[in-house]
This record gives structure tokens, sequence and C-alpha cells, in this order.
């Protein structure tokens, strides 16, 4: 079974300007992708333009924030996780999710819309709830799709039956908050048995502070990530094993244990 080489990319975000984000980070990720060549390259939560609840920050499916993850998981042969604010018109009227994007190298796309919505700073109205899990495979690894505030509910994130090996959760989680979020992916990662992932923003977006903190976890709970800084832009990586996720589930078969349940989902 492949290893998988993960790599976060944690860096600041131009309020609403996703062009200027984008600008400011191209140069640094390629010259990142080019020297290390991770498998797959994270990005935080609404990485190009911030935690907005502005309705005029959403973009259609093939926009330019979503159209430079694809161009870049294609050009540079990677897989790229990252989400948008995402505008999706029907028969019904418009839609706008918090659309978290995994994009593999020959430009295929899946997404996840984020389920737990962050009433405090008005989320919940300005963008649906998602209604659906979704786990992707890739490189013979079952990656579990994640976003910021879905991290303080467990029982969303229950891997039951072993059916994820590594949990990734991209955020814009506030540095006055940012203890929980430790103690939460560790649990996630203990508890689930599981490889986990935490890509969080820098900076400031005029309500909040945020000093990244990103994290790789083994299945125990342990930071295994190398940290590097190219070109002002910090990123953090790892090479996951599947032999020794293996090995400790055949252990310590925690899964066995586990109690049997199902989402429900009203009006889905």
């Amino acid at each position: 079974m492949q290893n998988l080489k993960i790599a976060l990319c944690q860096h600041d975000i131009v309020w609403e300007d996703a062009r200027a984000t984008v600008g400011r980070i191209e140069q640094p990720v390629r010259r990142f992708l080019a020297r290390f060549r991770p498998d797959l390259l994270v990005f935080p939560e609404t990485y190009a333009v911030g935690f907005s609840m502005n309705p005029a920050v959403a973009e259609p499916v093939d926009g330019f924030s979503t159209s430079w993850l694809r161009t870049l998981a294609k050009e540079c042969r990677v897989a790229v996780i990252a989400s948008v604010p995402t505008l999706v018109a029907d028969a019904q009227g418009e839609h706008r999710y918090n659309r978290c994007w995994f994009f593999t190298p020959d430009g295929s796309g899946t997404y996840y819309d984020k389920r737990h919505l962050f009433t405090p700073s008005g989320e919940s109205p300005a963008y649906e709830q998602g209604r659906r899990r979704c786990t992707v495979s890739y490189l013979g690894w079952r990656i579990e799709l994640n976003v910021c505030y879905d991290l303080r509910f467990p029982v969303w994130s229950r891997n039951v039956g072993n059916g994820y090996d590594l949990l990734v959760n991209i955020a814009n989680w506030p540095a006055s908050r940012i203890e929980a979020a430790d103690m939460l992916l560790r649990a996630r990662a203990a508890e689930n048995a599981c490889y986990a992932a935490f890509c969080n923003r820098i900076g400031r977006d005029g309500l909040c502070d945020y000093n990244g903190k990103s994290m790789i976890l083994d299945y125990i709970g342990h930071d295994i990530a190398r940290r590097r800084r190219v070109g002002g832009v910090r990123f953090y990586e790892a090479e996951l094993r599947m032999d020794r996720l293996q090995h400790y589930r055949e252990r310590f078969p925690v899964s066995a244990d586990a109690d049997n349940f199902e989402i429900i989902i009203e009006n889905a």
C-alpha cells in the first residue's frame, strides 16, 4: 500500500479578494510543490476570500477560486483540498454553500458542503447546510472531508467500521479558541484510529486574529508534521504510513467495539 505525502499550506488571506490572495501565494506554492512533490496539498477554509458572509463572494462552480485549484492540481500533478463560497442555481433558486473541493491531478473534482455552520458569525443564514458526508478515495487512501466547526461534532465524523484512514479539517479557527482545536483534533484522531490533519489560516480578517497552529497527527494523536517556509508561506508536511495504521488497528481494534448508529438528516 502506497504511503501518502501530505502538505498543508498555512497562509494569510486578503479579505474578500480572491485574486489578490492567489497572487500572493501562487509562486510560493508552486515552488514548494516543485521541490517537495507531495501527493496531497491542503489549503485553509475559504482559502481565497476569508470567512465572509457577504453573498457577493460566492462564485459559480467554474469561478476563479475553484478553477485555480483545479488548474494547480492538473499542472502540478497533486491532489488539492480547499473550500470556496459557492453559488449553485437550480429551479428552486440560488443556493450558497461553503463547499470543500477535492481535486485530483486529472482535474476531476469531488465536493463536501459544510454541515455544521457557525451560527455566531452568521454562517447559517448566509450558507445552506450540507446534507451528506464525503469520503474520497485517492492512492489507496480513504480521506474524510471536514470543515472547521465540524470538528466540534464527533458523531458526524465517527469512523464507523474504519471507513476512512485520514480526516482532513480545513479551518478559519481564531486564535482565541485555538486550544480547543488542538484538543478536538487529537480526540478525533485517537477515537477514530486514523491520521488527522488540521489546516488553519493566519492573519486577521477585521473580526478575529488567526495564529495557524496547523497540525498533522498520527492515529494516537502525536503531531508528526515537519515545518518548512517557502517565499514567506509556511508549509507543514508528513508522510503517512498505511502499514503502521493497519498494524495499530489490528493491535488495538477499537472499531470492533464501537456503537453502530445512523445519522438521520431531516428534509434530506
